[in-house]
């Protein structure tokens, strides 16, 4: 769905795209065009007309490509697909991306942290098997990742880790802003996030607009103000 002039309408798939491509992975705005990847498709829209998509690419083994998770970073859009990294060097299957200190990091599910065109900073493993990078995000001059059942941050040289681990984070209005255990919680200057009295029905991800978050739970959207 779009939000314009205060109204929700549909996305503008091409004629006959909808029905197959209901399940949104991401979106990401680069350059005045809007990039959506679902399970099936790749679509851009200039904000006007009918969006222009394609279904995804032979992935040279007789199926097709995944795309996981677009990127809006400094020096264009990001595509991780299952096989490889578009837009810069990184591994494949990138499935979080944050832009701190102007640069970008890339998460994949083999657990991989990379900063993108540069060196690789850690890979998150248990059992000997690479745990997924689920969720980035950069705030208060550190970088927080949803990894393994916990909640990590870096600050460019040391590591630090809390039991509560997220299912969606977000930087806006130069706070954290993340989702676990049911309800909003928020850091407001680089400490452990902090539940907030609010009450939701199954929150599942979050975003931002101007002044507003937003959290997206069963069944609808709360719009919240930030002050």
């Amino acid at each position: 769905m779009l939000r314009r002039k205060g109204h929700f309408l549909p996305f503008p798939f091409p004629k006959g795209a909808r029905r197959e491509n209901r399940d949104v992975v991401s979106i990401a705005e680069v350059d005045g065009q809007v990039h959506v990847a679902s399970m099936k498709g790749r679509f851009v829209w200039p904000f006007r007309g009918e969006a222009s998509g394609r279904g995804h690419p032979q992935d040279g083994a007789g199926g097709f490509d995944d795309l996981r998770a677009l990127h809006a970073g400094p020096q264009g859009l990001l595509a991780g697909w299952r096989t490889h990294l578009e837009g810069g060097s990184g591994p494949g299957e990138c499935i979080a991306f944050a832009t701190w200190r102007g640069r970008v990091y890339a998460g994949s599910i083999d657990g991989h942290l990379v900063e993108v065109d540069g060196p690789a900073i850690r890979r998150f493993e248990s059992g000997g098997k690479g745990r997924p990078i689920r969720y980035m995000a950069a705030a208060h001059d550190r970088l927080w990742l949803a990894v393994d059942g916990r909640h990590h941050r870096w600050d460019g040289e040391t590591w630090a880790s809390d039991a509560i681990e997220p299912y969606a984070l977000h930087a806006a209005q130069g706070r954290l802003w993340a989702l676990a255990r049911g309800g909003l919680w928020c850091s407001d200057a680089g400490d452990w996030p902090r539940r907030i009295d609010l009450d939701l029905v199954r929150p599942w991800s979050l975003g931002s607009r101007d002044d507003e978050l937003w959290i997206g739970l069963k069944g609808g959207l709360v719009r919240a103000v930030l002050g």
